[in-house]
């Protein structure tokens, strides 16, 4: 099967659901255990999982803003220059890291104590919409688009409430419309998303292991929470897909490895 073929098979794959469970961060279910030697995948040692939960959720201020990840030890300008920069072997764990936790770890709603305290806060309830937006947000480089952050609109809480179900109505312009309560909801939902997202990094459940995650150029662009464990099915796909593009680099190879990096992130 060709690169292309098996990235078209794999985004055919169901994707991530959606379930409740109690907030307590206990370990994670094992997953079948990787040999050494499997092809596109990282080890995943319980101090690179300590080390991600020292990353902090951080607002980025501009447009309609979004939270994204910063890594440990460094501020939101520093990892933009990090990413902009050459290759180091900081950005390259972070990546790795934490691709693996979106596409490997669970995490559901509930009440999560944080300590120490985050922001105000001390603790959180994480809702099935936070649950939701997570999944289905606009992620550049683990960072929430602040300029659309959940879909095609600048007006955001249109693309929240269809994420969410809510009803729409047309303008006399043909415009969509969730009305003013409902807009006042979706505005506060937003802005608790970095409380969300800290939740997220603090107690997302991931044991050490070796997991397959796309390379940095991949998937920092298509990454996202899935929330849930991906598929074997789709795992398999992904490195069928990445055997048939083989190891040489050209226009080819990359637009298949993208698509199949995406559609191991996809959602139905």
């Amino acid at each position: 099967m060709s690169a292309a073929c098996a990235a078209s098979a794999l985004l055919a794959v169901s994707g991530c659901e959606r379930k409740s469970a109690p907030a307590a961060a206990a370990a994670a279910p094992p997953e079948p255990a990787l040999p050494a030697t499997a092809i596109g995948s990282v080890e995943i040692t319980q101090e690179d999982i300590d080390w991600f939960r020292r990353s902090k959720a951080e607002w980025v201020d501009c447009e309609s803003g979004a939270p994204g990840i910063v890594p440990p030890d460094l501020t939101l300008e520093q990892f933009g220059e990090a990413l902009d920069g050459a290759s180091s072997a900081a950005v390259e764990r972070f990546t790795n890291v934490t691709s693996a936790f979106f596409l490997h770890a669970s995490f559901a709603q509930g009440h999560y104590a944080f300590q120490p305290p985050f922001g105000q806060r001390d603790a959180f309830d994480v809702t099935d919409e936070h649950i939701r937006l997570l999944q289905r947000a606009n992620w550049r480089t683990f960072m929430i688009d602040c300029k659309r952050p959940y879909g095609d609109f600048t007006h955001f809480e249109i693309d929240m409430a269809d994420i969410l179900g809510l009803p729409l109505k047309k303008d006399a312009k043909g415009r969509a419309q969730i009305g003013k309560d409902a807009e006042q909801r979706m505005d506060a939902l937003h802005a608790d998303m970095l409380y969300a997202l800290q939740a997220y990094i603090r107690f997302a459940r991931l044991n050490p292991g070796r997991y397959v995650v796309p390379g940095r150029s991949f998937s920092r662009f298509v990454s996202r929470p899935l929330c849930r464990p991906v598929s074997a099915t789709r795992v398999a796909l992904y490195q069928r897909a990445l055997k048939a593009a083989g190891p040489h680099p050209d226009s080819r190879r990359t637009v298949a490895l993208n698509e199949a990096a995406a559609a191991l992130f996809a959602l139905d």
